[in-house]
């Protein structure tokens, strides 16, 4: 459903026609700036409770005045990139996004890829109003009252079914919250392809290297690290949803690509983009330090010991895996040589992260246009790069589902731990 309306602007009262594609989400809150005199303008529409309106009146209107000129014009979808520019009848929105999808995903599995994204966006409505309730089971997880956890998620999860409180039954009922809660943010077969290797890698190991994987296990656990790292990636769980509002296009962009430079409804201002930025730089700090995962078992794979690197072509090898930790996101990349794990290119993109690393950037609400600003140049600041903010959305989907993949890494390491060490006989550790 599509609503037409004329909005007078408060300040300037510049009018504008806004064609609104309705969301299926029950708070819609969208936004734009007014073309007269640059005013936030802002309708909240509440379901069946009708709509707010801030910083402009609603007018009465005819049909003929949508067809005339001297007014401006918006196309408002929570969930679709806009891409109008200008008022064309019957091209809504919905439409135009349907359009717009790659010819080789029209259909995904024999379901058009925009029924697809309606039921992932279902998903993300339903686990989006008990977000709070997300982040509370995960904060359970760590404690040591595992039966107020298994009590919980199982709950939470609304099935009969009852594990055990063993540690691998545990570390199990976790990873089915978290596949639950994520399936609007995942493209759950490259989920399955990327992570289903682990295992395998993990056992090899065991069976080739023994006493040198062992070491490097128990290296992680015994320094608190891989618990630590685990606590640190449920944090993030709980919070993608305080912006799933802005990320709803960007996983749109998943059926359509190249499309990157469109803008967004949803009430992108600046305090919307600190949000934003916030996790992505948390996201980039967690993923750096999952990779020391990666170059331990690199290592292993590679030479047997998971402190032994090869040396980069920008100077002599690493001596250990702290060594390595202590290096920025960019730097530790020269270190994983035919490396077993492949890094999506889109997370290479240091001078953007640096620049939100370290505030050196701008950001304009009406264009949505994010400046940074990557290389230190005293009081000039003639180098910039520019991206909009769906740009810079869909970097967080990308750097989420990176931290998600190497997250079944952990999960990977500890049924390790569950299933192979604990199990053995205690003269047998070690050996």
């Amino acid at each position: 459903m599509n609503i037409n309306t004329v909005i007078s602007c408060s300040t300037c009262d510049a009018k504008t026609h806004c064609r609104i594609g309705m969301s299926n989400r029950v708070f819609q809150p969208l936004s734009f700036l007014c073309e007269g005199c640059g005013t936030a303008i802002e309708i909240d529409i509440k379901g069946m409770r009708g709509s707010g309106l801030r910083n402009a009146v609603e007018i009465e209107f005819d049909r003929d005045f949508l067809d005339q000129q001297d007014h401006y014009f918006i196309d408002l979808h929570l969930d679709f990139p806009i891409w109008s520019t200008s008022y064309v009848m019957g091209r809504t929105p919905y439409l135009v996004a349907s359009q717009m999808v790659d010819k080789n995903k029209i259909l995904i599995n024999g379901i058009p890829a925009v029924e697809v994204f309606r039921i992932r966006l279902d998903i993300l409505n339903h686990f989006g109003e008990r977000f709070n309730e997300v982040k509370q089971l995960l904060k359970l997880y760590p404690r040591s009252n595992k039966e107020l956890f298994r009590k919980k998620a199982i709950e939470f999860l609304r099935e009969d079914r009852s594990p055990s409180i063993a540690p691998e039954d545990i570390n199990l009922l976790l990873y089915t919250v978290l596949s639950r809660v994520t399936l609007a943010f995942l493209e759950q077969r490259t989920v399955e392809e990327v992570t289903s290797g682990y295992p395998q890698i993990i056992m090899q190991l065991a069976q080739t290297r023994r006493n040198k994987f062992d070491e490097f296990y128990h290296y992680i656990k015994d320094t608190g690290f891989l618990d630590s790292l685990q606590r640190d990636c449920l944090s993030l769980y709980g919070r993608i949803f305080e912006i799933e509002l802005y990320l709803r296009p960007a996983i749109f962009l998943d059926f359509c690509t190249g499309q990157e430079g469109k803008k967004s409804s949803a009430k992108v201002s600046k305090l919307g983009f600190e949000h934003c930025k916030d996790m992505y730089k948390d996201l980039s700090e967690i993923v750096g330090r999952q990779l020391a995962l990666v170059a331990g078992l690199n290592n292993l794979i590679h030479r047997g010991d998971h402190n032994s690197f090869l040396a980069s072509k920008d100077g002599a090898a690493l001596s250990s895996l702290d060594k390595f930790a202590n290096k920025v996101l960019s730097e530790k990349l020269k270190y994983l040589d035919s490396c077993w794990y492949k890094i999506d290119d889109e997370l290479l993109n240091t001078g953007i992260r640096n620049s939100i690393a370290h505030y050196t950037f701008e950001y304009d609400e009406g264009s949505q246009i994010i400046t940074c600003y990557p290389n230190k140049e005293g009081l000039r600041q003639d180098t910039k790069i520019e991206i909009t903010f769906l740009s810079f959305m869909r970097m967080i989907l990308v750097q989420f589902r990176e931290m998600h993949y190497l997250r079944h890494l952990i999960k990977s390491l500890f049924y390790y731990e569950y299933l192979v060490l604990k199990k053995q006989p205690q003269s047998e550790c070690g050996s």
